[in-house]
C-alpha cells in the first residue's frame, strides 16, 4: 500500500511540475496613457514566450475618469474633450460618448463597416463627419469604398 501511495505521489508531482513549466508561457502587462480632457487609454497585453504557437494579444480600453467607455482601438475625441466617437471592438457598433451627460449613444444611422476617420467641425463640435469603410462592398480593384456621413451629436 505504501509503495502504491509513493508511486501515485511521484506521478502527481511529475504531472504538476510538467504543467507548472508550461503555465509560464504568458506575460501580462498593462499600460495607461493620458489622452487629455479626462480621457485615458488602458492597454492590456498578453505576450507569449518565444517558440510558443499562441499569438500575442492586445486589448485597448477607453476610460473617461473612472468610467469605462469602451473596449476599442478606433476612436476620436473632440478637440474640447466634450465628445468621443468610437467603434466597439466586440460588436463593431459605432457610438458617441457625451462627457457632460456621461452617456453613450449608438449611432444607428451610420452604415456598417470599419471606422476610418472622424472630422470635427471647427465652429460646432457637435457637428462631425464620420468616414466608414463599407467592407461588404469592395470595388473591382480591391480598394475599400469609403462612405462619409455628417452628424450632429446630442
Amino acid at each position: 500500500m505504501k509503495r502504491r501511495t509513493l508511486c501515485n505521489s511521484l506521478i502527481f508531482t511529475a504531472v504538476c511540475a510538467f504543467f507548472s513549466f508550461y503555465a509560464q508561457a504568458q506575460v501580462l502587462t498593462q499600460t495607461d496613457q493620458d489622452l487629455g480632457h479626462g480621457f485615458h487609454l488602458r492597454e492590456s497585453k498578453q505576450i507569449n514566450v518565444a517558440g510558443r504557437w499562441h499569438s500575442d494579444k492586445s486589448f485597448k480600453f477607453l476610460y473617461f475618469g473612472k468610467r469605462h467607455v469602451c473596449q476599442c482601438a478606433n476612436f476620436s475625441i473632440s478637440p474640447n474633450g466634450k465628445f468621443a466617437i468610437f467603434q466597439d471592438s466586440a460588436s463593431l457598433t459605432i457610438s458617441s460618448f457625451n462627457t457632460n451627460k456621461n452617456n453613450i449613444i449608438a449611432l444607428s444611422k451610420l452604415p456598417s463597416g470599419k471606422l476610418i476617420e472622424v472630422m470635427w467641425d471647427k465652429k460646432d463640435e457637435r457637428k462631425v463627419e464620420v468616414s466608414i469603410d463599407i467592407q461588404q462592398s469592395k470595388t473591382l480593384e480591391g480598394t475599400p469604398e469609403i462612405k462619409k456621413t455628417r452628424l450632429r451629436l446630442k
